[in-house]
C-alpha cells in the first residue's frame, strides 16, 4: 500500500495505529469494571458536574470561561453538600 493510501482525510498517517492499539489492548490486564479507583471516584463525583458546567460554558461562550466554570462548580458543590448532607473532603 502506498503511503498516500495510509493517510486519512486530515493527512495523518495511521498505518501502524491499528497494530499498536491491538498490541496494547492484549497486553493490559483487565481490572474491575469502571477502571482504577481514582477513575471511579472522578466518574461518580466530579465528571457529571464538570460536563454540565462545560456545556453551559460552551453554550454561553463567556469572555472568561475558566472563571464562569469555576463559579459554576463552586455553586454546584454547595448545592450537592446541602442536598445530601455529605461533606466532600478538602
Amino acid at each position: 500500500m502506498l503511503a498516500e493510501e495510509k493517510r486519512d482525510m486530515s493527512g495523518a498517517d495511521h498505518s501502524g495505529a491499528a497494530t499498536a492499539t491491538n498490541n496494547l489492548t492484549t497486553s493490559i490486564p483487565q481490572g474491575r469494571a469502571g477502571g482504577a479507583p481514582a477513575r471511579i471516584y472522578m466518574n461518580e463525583r466530579i465528571v457529571p458536574y464538570l460536563l454540565e458546567g462545560m456545556k453551559a460554558v460552551a453554550k454561553d461562550q463567556p469572555s472568561n470561561p475558566l472563571r464562569v466554570l469555576g463559579e459554576f462548580l463552586i455553586q454546584k458543590s454547595n448545592e450537592v453538600e446541602e442536598g445530601s448532607g455529605e461533606q466532600f473532603p478538602a
